[in-house]
């Protein structure tokens, strides 16, 4: 049987922009310790975010202060114990870049390490011909396998990195096989057949050792997420089904495991008179796992979180900020469970943004 080969590719455009200033946010994390009374705020790490012309992020650093201690402190002069000082200090620890195509959807995401040669993943985004998303390829490039690899593309070239499909059919007219490919890599195929009735099912399912994770997303009639399952080389290792109010606000999330059992529900409660959002977790049986009780401003945002545990006490609070446009410009995060000056909570972490 002869088999015909029809090829489809897709090319991603991607836009890029010589005017405009780049806007940027810097998001600060600092870590507070008392001794002796006294309180220290040490900065741990920082996040710079980058964004283009129309208000979608460019890349985005993540930076760590907290230096190993071996290197945090040197002496001026080793004879002097006394001339011990603190070094000032910062590394890169990841790197994300974004693209987009014309129609502003994320397409792709790349996380590198601490050098810009120092590739992670790659990350593909595929939507549905109603503009939602549909699914999401995330692989490693450096562990794909020789075989797998489309020739004639030049992989260093930033405007030619296509995800794209081929489809192969039978005299019949019937499809055959199906391989999927992205930034030049073949990294999911499936080979059909037929059964004795003369349907169509699938033989065998081809994926590359590179693939690390594949979430696919489904829909209802309102066009909101219904189901998220995430799977690696065929087997789901986890899923989430959703459902909404009236107003399309989430009111439950069910968390499955590889097997399909429940593991957790979260209820989401709205008391709008209160400006105020109740988040409550249980596991299978029904048994509280955690309560998130959340405080809205006039805006609609979130000023106040507090956390209770499955006994219900009080672990955890969190309160937000916003600066006069409305943008969020900290974050207060403190230790319930241990006792403070006159009552008062510990404030364990403060995460700072700024912009330009």
């Amino acid at each position: 049987m002869k088999l015909k080969i029809y090829i489809t590719y897709f090319f991603i455009i991607f836009y890029s922009f010589s005017v405009g200033e780049i806007k940027t946010k810097t998001i600060k994390t600092y870590t507070i310790t008392r001794s002796f009374g006294v309180e220290t705020r040490e900065l741990t790490q920082s996040t710079y975010v980058r964004y283009d012309s129309k208000n979608k992020i460019k890349d985005s650093t993540l930076y760590i202060h907290n230096i190993p201690l071996s290197e945090k402190y040197n002496y001026i002069n080793f004879n002097d114990r006394s001339s011990l000082k603190k070094l000032k200090g910062i590394e890169r620890l990841m790197h994300f870049k974004y693209e987009y195509n014309l129609e502003n959807q994320l397409i792709s995401k790349n996380l590198f390490g601490n050098t810009n040669e120092s590739l992670r993943w790659r990350e593909f985004y595929k939507y549905l011909s109603n503009g939602k998303l549909w699914k999401i390829i995330r692989f490693d490039p450096s562990k794909v396998h020789p075989d797998n690899k489309i020739n004639g593309l030049d992989l260093d070239d930033p405007d030619n990195m296509p995800w794209g499909e081929t489809y192969s059919y039978n005299d019949s007219g019937e499809i055959k096989e199906h391989k999927e490919f992205y930034a030049g890599y073949i990294i999911e195929s499936t080979v059909y057949d037929t059964d004795s009735s003369g349907t169509l099912v699938v033989e065998k399912e081809n994926f590359d050792p590179s693939l690390m994770i594949k979430t696919t997303f489904s829909y209802n009639e309102e066009g909101e997420v219904e189901e998220k399952i995430d799977s690696r080389r065929g087997f789901s290792f986890g899923s989430k089904s959703f459902e909404y109010d009236k107003f399309g606000r989430k009111v439950k999330i069910k968390q499955y495991n590889q097997d399909g059992n429940l593991e957790t529900t979260s209820t989401f409660l709205y008391n709008d008179h209160d400006l105020r959002q109740t988040k409550i977790i249980t596991d299978q049986s029904k048994k509280l796992i955690r309560r998130i009780e959340s405080k809205l401003n006039s805006k609609n945002k979130k000023i106040i979180e507090a956390t209770f545990d499955d006994k219900s006490r009080l672990i955890q609070k969190k309160t937000i900020g916003y600066n006069e446009d409305g943008r969020i410009s900290r974050i207060h995060d403190y230790d319930m469970l241990k006792p403070g000056v006159n009552g008062k909570p510990i404030l364990i972490s403060i995460i700072t943004y700024e912009y330009d």
